[in-house]
């Protein structure tokens, strides 16, 4: 589920993973990810800027996660989940009820390809 959102949020700069120091010479594919998103979602300059400062505020969460040696790896993966479910829910709010439903096509379609063919459900599509 992050992983549409991180693209939609890419269209300036690039996610930098668990490290935090990629550059846009090292992760070409993100940034021309996001760029065709933010193209097929014809999102407006405001749109890419809160989608990129969600994006943004999303990694130094997951980061501040990761990093707090009080968790165990459970509570890591449980705090993980939900921020990125709080994140795109919050990325959905800020897309109009047409790109809310054109998003959910390219994320059904990207997960078909990437899961092996299953439905937004987690079931596998009949085929």
């Amino acid at each position: 589920m992050a992983l549409p959102m991180a693209a939609l949020a890419q269209t300036s700069t690039t996610s930098g993973g668990d490290t935090g120091n990629a550059t846009a010479s090292q992760t070409p594919n993100n940034n021309e990810r996001g760029q065709k998103f933010a193209e097929a979602l014809n999102l407006t300059p405001e749109q890419k800027a809160d989608l990129k400062s969600l994006r943004d505020n999303e990694k130094q969460q997951a980061e501040a996660i990761k990093s707090d040696s009080s968790l165990s790896a459970d509570q890591k993966k449980a705090k993980l989940k939900e921020l990125r479910k709080s994140s795109h829910q919050q990325m959905m709010a800020k897309l109009t009820p047409d790109q809310q439903k054109k998003f959910k096509e390219m994320r059904k379609e990207h997960r078909g390809h990437r899961h092996g063919h299953k439905g937004e459900s987690g079931e596998p599509t009949q085929g």
